[in-house]
């Protein structure tokens, strides 16, 4: 079996390294990519690059799609006719397999959403599927997405709306963290140090989150003593009404996502 990737930038490329050696030989892949250097890279690696659509087509059985939503109708306009009994993924936001099947007919689908924690074999995403694939065209799916992180297979009608605590929900965290670390240095921590204690409560709250049989408002209650630290700074946060910012932020994320979807 060969896959070929259409697009291979960051998210391609930790998929490729992923299933490179696990599922597929890395003389079973095949890229097109418009990026020379990134072509030039893969070519030293022993990856085939081929220079369009058409001979990727007729190499492979599964083609992952990595290009941007905006890239979609102009790539899948290049796919109709070559791509009969291919299993297609796309990892696409907000692109749906009936997006796709309106090109390309009715073909294989499998919809996934990772975030860049897969550079790291630490990604979570979500996945879902058309009506055509057989279920070992899904076990294949979910075996690629495990070479990168851990999978969870939704149904499509809740992919737009879970993107905020997948997809982008890293770049949310991040936000959060780079608050917190420049208020750190700020009041006189030595940035260095700073990092490191925020990186170990970063893992140390995620595996609490893992481990413990509680809610997240019990979580929060074991940190808090009354008329203590924390329960200052959390009066900041309910003061300013941190939760419906939040919430505003995770509705513009999935709103988005839908709008993509849509064809002009």
């Amino acid at each position: 079996m060969k896959i070929g990737f259409i697009g291979c930038g960051k998210m391609g490329s930790s998929i490729l390294y992923g299933v490179e050696g696990k599922i597929f030989n890395t003389k079973d892949i095949f890229v097109c990519e418009k990026d020379e250097k990134i072509r030039l890279n893969f070519i030293r690696e022993g990856i085939n690059v081929v220079a369009s659509l058409t001979p990727l087509c007729k190499e492979v059985d599964v083609i992952l799609l990595a290009v941007k939503p905006q890239d979609f109708a102009f790539v899948l306009e290049n796919l109709r006719g070559q791509v009969d009994g291919k299993l297609i993924i796309t990892i696409a936001a907000g692109i749906t397999t009936s997006f796709i099947e309106d090109y390309l007919g009715s073909v294989k689908v499998a919809r996934a959403m990772p975030n860049t924690a897969a550079l790291i074999g630490e990604a979570s995403s979500v996945v879902c599927f058309n009506s055509f694939l057989t279920e070992e065209d899904k076990s294949l799916v979910l075996k690629i997405f495990e070479t990168i992180g851990k999978v969870i297979e939704i149904d499509e009608n809740q992919m737009d709306d879970i993107i905020p605590i997948g997809g982008s929900f890293t770049a949310y965290q991040y936000y959060f963290y780079k608050g917190f670390l420049e208020s750190s240095v700020k009041r006189g921590i030595d940035e260095k140090v700073a990092k490191k204690v925020l990186i170990q409560s970063i893992i140390g709250s995620a595996k609490m989150i893992e481990s413990q049989n509680k809610s997240i408002d019990e979580l929060i209650s074991d940190v808090c003593s009354k008329g203590g630290t924390t329960l200052a700074g959390l009066k900041e946060f309910e003061d300013n009404n941190l939760l419906k910012i939040i919430d505003d932020c995770a509705s513009s994320c999935a709103n988005r996502s839908k709008e993509l979807g849509k064809k002009d």
